[in-house]
């Protein structure tokens, strides 16, 4: 039998950014998707991509930072 333990802390500032970002990625995703060429601006899809590309980085920033956030190891565990 496996116990999972908590290994990372994330503040409620990092999760707020995470759920934001995510809202971004998504709400840019669905333009791009349900959007036809044709009703689209031919700069709107590479300013859609460059919101989406923008923000994944941001979401891979708030990982690294939760990355580094390691809570102390109590012991008594696997």
């Amino acid at each position: 039998m496996t116990h999972d333990r908590l290994v990372f802390g994330v503040t409620i500032d990092q999760i707020d950014e995470l759920n934001s970002l995510l809202r971004t990625i998504t709400a840019n995703g669905d333009m791009v998707t349900i959007c036809s060429a044709d009703a689209l601006h031919p700069q709107s899809v590479s300013t859609l991509g460059e919101a989406i590309f923008n923000a994944a980085l941001a979401v891979r920033d708030v990982f690294d930072q939760v990355e580094e956030q390691r809570l102390p190891n109590r012991g008594g565990g696997s």
